[in-house]
């Protein structure tokens, strides 16, 4: 009778251990999920800060100029721009260049938007 105590015993340990292992197991993987839509909508915030100011900065004219801190090197092409791999795009006429991160100013330029360090 003691005998078929313990084996109970050891097979609801067991049982447990396994209910608790899948449930580490659920949860890492949906950490992991969460970290990466939190990365995607910190690119996503970024790209798009850029944009709506390069599109402002067109569409306010000439002798308008911005400067800011940008913690993140980015490219600007022909009506994108790119973060880490994440594109969206902007209204107007920029010049093409990729920008290292840092003291940034972005101004109009006779109708083009210029973006440099400083």
């Amino acid at each position: 009778m003691k005998g078929q105590i313990s084996i109970e015993i050891i097979a609801g340990t067991i049982i447990l251990l396994i209910a608790f292992s899948l449930i580490l197991f659920y949860s890492y993987e949906k950490n992991q999920n969460i970290d990466a839509w939190q990365n995607y909508l910190e690119l996503k915030s970024d790209c798009r800060e850029i944009a709506d100011t390069i599109s402002s900065i067109y569409s306010t004219g000439t002798k308008t100029t911005i400067e800011f801190y940008f913690e993140k090197d980015f490219i600007i092409g022909d009506g994108f721009v790119d973060v880490n791999g994440f594109s969206c795009s902007y209204y107007g006429i920029a010049e093409q260049k990729s920008v290292n991160k840092g003291n940034i100013r972005i101004k109009d330029l006779n109708g083009v938007v210029v973006i440099e360090n400083i």
